[in-house]
C-alpha cells in the first residue's frame, strides 16, 4: 500500500486543466450564444462550428482522462501490456480530434470576420484563409489517422510495419498553427482602425481581438514540448505537451468567444466598452411625440466610414381598407401637422414619429438633417 501511495504518476497534470475548462469554457460559449440570441441577429456558422470545435475539445479533453484511469501519467513499466495498449489507443484518437477541434475554431472565427466586415479585399483574404485551413485540417487529421501502416501499430510498436516521423509531424501542425494565429490576429486590425467608431470603442475592440494572442503563446509553448513527448522512452509518463494541448485548445474557444461577449465587458470596464449616450438636438421634446421618452429618438451609427443618411418624416401603419392580410405602409405620402390631427380619416393605428438626425460626411463635416 505505501508503493501506491507513493507512486510516481503526472495523472494531475492532465486531469487538472479538463476539469478547469470544463467548466470555464462553457462560460464563454453560453454568453455568446445568448448574446446573439437577446440581440436578435441569430446564429450564425460562426456559432455553429464552435459549438462543434467545443464538443471535439470535450472528447478530447474526455479520451485524456480515460487514459489516465489506464495508465497514462505513470510510468510505462507500471503498466501492464493491456493497459499500455489501451492508454495509447486512446491518446491515438485524441490526437485526431484535437487537429479538428484546433482548426474549426480558426475556422470559427474566419466567418465571425465575414460576418461582420464587408470590405471586398477582407472577404477574399477570408475565403483564402478559409480554405487553406479546412484543407489543412482535412489532410492533418488523415496523417494523424493513417500514421502508421499498419494503423494499430500507432499504439503497439509491437507490431511489424512503419509510421511517418511523429516528430517532425508535430511540429508541421505546430508551425501551421502559430503561423494561421498570427494571419486571424492581424487581419481584422486594418479595418478596426480605419472605421469611424469612437476611438475608446475602436481601440476597445482592437483589444479584444488582439487577446488572441494568448492562443498563439500557448501553441509556442507547446511547440517546446514536442520533441520531448514525441521522442521520450517513457511516454505515457511524459505527458507535458497533452497537457498544453488541452490549453491550447480550449484558450482558442475562450478568445474566439471574446468578441461576443459585450454585455460583461460593459460591465466590467464600461467607460471603455458602453455605447455613447445618445444626444437630442435642442430643438426637439420628446414629450410632445411620446410618453416613453427613452424611445422617442433614434441615433443611427455605423463602424465604417460611409454613414447612412436617413430623413425619416412619417411613419403609418394601418389596416388596409381591402384584402385579408395586414399590410404595412411607410412614407406612403408626406405628412405635415396639419395632416397629422386629422386621425379620423385613419382606420387602425396612425402614429407619427419626428426625429433629428445629425449626418457626419465624408469630409468630416457635421451637418443637421
Amino acid at each position: 500500500m505505501d508503493e501506491n501511495i507513493n507512486v510516481d504518476t503526472n495523472v494531475v497534470d492532465i486531469e487538472v486543466p479538463c476539469i478547469v475548462f470544463f467548466v470555464l469554457t462553457p462560460i464563454f460559449l453560453v454568453i455568446r450564444i445568448s448574446s446573439r440570441l437577446k440581440t436578435g441577429s441569430g446564429l450564425g456558422w460562426d456559432d455553429y462550428t464552435i459549438i462543434v470545435s467545443w464538443t471535439f475539445a470535450q472528447i478530447v479533453s474526455s479520451l485524456l482522462i480515460a487514459a489516465c484511469m489506464h495508465g497514462f501519467g505513470q510510468h510505462i513499466y507500471e503498466i501492464t501490456a493491456p493497459e499500455q495498449t489501451l492508454t495509447l489507443k486512446l491518446y491515438y484518437v485524441a490526437q485526431a480530434f484535437y487537429k479538428l477541434t484546433l482548426n474549426l475554431t480558426k475556422a470559427s472565427i474566419i466567418l465571425l470576420y465575414l460576418r461582420i466586415f464587408l470590405q471586398r479585399w477582407f472577404k477574399i483574404t477570408c475565403y483564402v484563409l478559409l480554405g487553406i485551413i479546412l484543407g489543412y485540417m482535412v489532410a492533418t487529421t488523415a496523417s494523424s489517422i493513417w500514421q502508421c501502416t499498419p494503423i494499430a501499430r500507432a499504439w503497439d510498436k509491437s507490431i511489424p510495419g512503419s509510421c511517418i516521423s511523429i516528430t517532425e509531424n508535430w511540429y508541421a501542425n505546430a508551425g501551421f498553427s502559430i503561423a494561421t494565429d498570427i494571419a486571424i490576429l492581424v487581419l481584422p486590425m486594418q479595418p478596426i482602425y480605419r472605421s469611424n467608431l469612437p476611438t475608446k470603442q475602436k481601440w476597445a475592440l482592437i483589444i479584444v481581438f488582439a487577446l488572441g494572442i494568448f492562443v498563439t503563446i500557448t501553441s509556442i509553448i507547446r511547440m517546446q514540448t514536442l520533441n520531448f513527448s514525441s521522442t521520450s522512452s517513457d511516454p505515457t509518463y511524459d505527458v507535458v505537451s497533452s497537457t498544453w494541448t488541452v490549453i491550447e485548445e480550449n484558450v482558442a474557444i475562450i478568445c474566439a468567444c471574446l468578441p461576443m461577449c459585450k454585455g460583461p465587458l460593459n460591465y466590467l470596464f464600461p467607460s471603455i466598452f458602453a455605447s455613447a449616450p445618445r444626444r437630442i438636438s435642442a430643438g426637439f421634446k420628446p414629450s410632445q411625440h411620446s410618453n416613453n421618452s427613452s424611445r422617442s429618438y433614434w441615433s443611427p451609427m455605423r463602424g465604417d466610414r460611409e454613414i447612412l443618411s436617413t430623413r425619416v418624416t412619417c411613419v403609418e401603419g394601418r389596416k388596409p381598407f381591402t384584402g385579408g392580410n395586414s399590410q404595412e405602409y411607410m412614407l406612403e405620402h408626406a405628412c405635415s401637422r396639419d395632416q397629422i390631427s386629422d386621425v379620423e380619416e385613419v382606420r387602425g393605428i396612425r402614429k407619427v414619429i419626428q426625429y433629428d438626425i445629425t449626418v457626419q460626411t465624408s469630409g468630416g463635416s457635421i451637418e443637421p438633417v
